[in-house]
């Protein structure tokens, strides 16, 4: 069985790789990255290293690649399509509008060997199906139609990835011929959208289908719990200098408002919300879980990396910050540590008090008024606490089980 995988970085090779590796299908990466595409080609295999009872190194073999900009590549690629039983995207939100031009390219030329053929989308992007359905569309124009062709799946990515380099970390590089390190952690499972997969269903290891209602529980959690603790310990430790998320979860204030944001404020709506899927023993054995991940030492995640455009984490195509927020307080809980979070943003990207209200409540919609005043004084808290004359504990105290209006 053959797949395709748009993307040869961090979650393509060190999460889909041994997925699909371990359920036999031989994976075809394509990316831009010439060295990576020569790498895998000429050894037809790759090691990346895993995190599990200390780091162990992990070989994928069977593999292929094509270089999107080589003058080969939509022929190479139209080929990969004709035998493709399936599809996968690990590109970045910003690769889908060229994901969706070569997707439309082969909807043209090529009949496919599965159709409609499932098109796999594990992006850290909001709805990334339809912002992949919608470029593609856009691409195909007049050929439109030709789009029943494919099933768009939004898919929950919840293991970490990293791409290094040796001069990063002493670890085994992709192959011998260079010096990028993948780092992956051990965990599993890819939760799918499974109402919009086309039947029948691919089964390969650590995918499991989920009813739409139940995704939406799934992929909120992953957005608000997991992205939105990862950006709050970036953010904060960023703005206190520290290199590694293990270093800002041992300063004390820093861990009480992760913790406090990721348990009482996520925790305590996504309960509240979604009942029927997470009870509080379950949802505290997940935040345990990931807590310690997020805050490894052997994967030792920088701070630079969590807090790399950071204006995202309060924008509507990503909104780990602000779209969790709402939720909180949606559910009767005073997002407090949330606001601090976007309070940090603000405070990185340089955007003063008098401009907090024309950021967060954006012509097309954005945060209530209640939310923005209580950024507003985060805004002020965090920046005493930057300046050695408050701590972030003299925001956090009041009751944040009192609810906005």
């Amino acid at each position: 069985m053959k797949a395709i995988v748009f993307g040869a970085g961090g979650v393509g090779l060190g999460f889909l790789g041994e997925l699909l590796t371990q359920s036999g299908y031989q994976p075809t990466f394509v990316d831009v990255d010439q060295q990576v595409v020569a790498a895998l080609n000429r050894y037809s295999s790759y090691t990346f290293n895993k995190i599990g009872d200390g780091i162990q190194t992990v070989r994928i073999d069977g593999v292929q690649a094509i270089d999107t900009e080589d003058p080969a590549g939509p022929k190479q690629l139209s080929a990969a399509f004709e035998q493709a039983q399936v599809v996968f995207t690990a590109a970045g939100a910003r690769a889908l509008p060229a994901i969706g031009s070569a997707l439309a390219h082969s909807l043209r030329t090529v009949r496919f060997a599965c159709s409609p053929l499932n098109v796999f989308c594990c992006e850290n992007h909001h709805n990334a199906a339809l912002a992949l359905r919608q470029a593609t569309e856009e691409a195909l124009s007049a050929d439109a139609k030709l789009i029943s062709q494919l099933r768009f799946v939004n898919t929950v990515v919840a293991r970490m990835c990293q791409r290094l380099t040796t001069a990063d970390r002493d670890l085994t590089p992709l192959t011998a011929e260079t010096d990028i390190v993948i780092l992956a952690e051990a965990y599993s499972l890819l939760p799918v959208d499974g109402d919009t997969v086309a039947e029948p269903r691919p089964v390969i290891s650590g995918v499991e289908y989920f009813p739409a209602p139940e995704f939406e529980a799934w992929d909120k959690r992953k957005l608000f719990a997991h992205n939105g603790t990862h950006a709050l310990l970036a953010v904060l430790g960023k703005l206190r200098g520290y290199r590694y998320l293990y270093e800002a979860a041992q300063d004390a204030e820093i861990d009480a408002v992760a913790r406090g944001a990721m348990w009482e404020e996520v925790g305590g709506a996504l309960v509240n919300g979604y009942s029927q899927w997470f009870s509080t023993a379950d949802y505290d054995a997940f935040a345990t879980d990931l807590y310690g991940r997020l805050t490894s030492r052997d994967f030792a995640d920088a701070a630079a990396r969590g807090a790399r455009n950071t204006l995202r984490m309060i924008q509507p195509e990503d909104g780990r910050l602000s779209r969790a927020t709402q939720y909180v307080a949606a559910q009767g809980i005073l997002p407090r540590r949330l606001c601090l979070g976007i309070a940090g943003v603000l405070r990185l990207n340089g955007i003063a008090a008098p401009d907090i209200t024309t950021v967060l409540q954006p012509a097309d919609g954005g945060l209530s008024e209640d939310i923005v005043e209580l950024v507003t004084a985060a805004y002020t808290a965090i920046c005493r606490w930057q300046d050695g004359a408050g701590s972030l504990a003299d925001f956090t105290k009041h009751n944040s089980k009192r609810g906005v209006t």
